[in-house]
């Protein structure tokens, strides 16, 4: 699964969009004051492995144009377009 905040991937083309997707961390964690870099990146990746799944659920072969929004200073969403790709000629 290809994930990335461009909108296209070199060599390919996207031959379908399957529409908007997100995902998220909902993992609870204890507000410490500050929002340490390693949660922030661990929230981040559990994003990722969500957003991936439900691609692939899809049929996607990519999620491009990732984007994110942090709420309540504890959850990462990320949102992207699913799309099927196609080496390009």
């Amino acid at each position: 699964m290809i994930l990335s905040a461009l909108s296209y991937v070199p060599n390919k083309k996207v031959v379908k969009d399957l529409g908007m997707i997100f995902a998220y961390d909902d993992s609870i964690r204890m507000f410490r004051g500050t929002f340490g870099l390693l949660d922030l990146q661990d929230s981040v990746e559990k994003a990722k492995e969500r957003l991936a799944e439900e691609a692939t659920k899809m049929g996607a072969d990519a999620v491009l144009g990732i984007s994110f929004d942090l709420r309540d200073v504890t959850k990462i969403i990320l949102m992207g377009s699913a799309v099927i790709l196609e080496d390009e000629e």
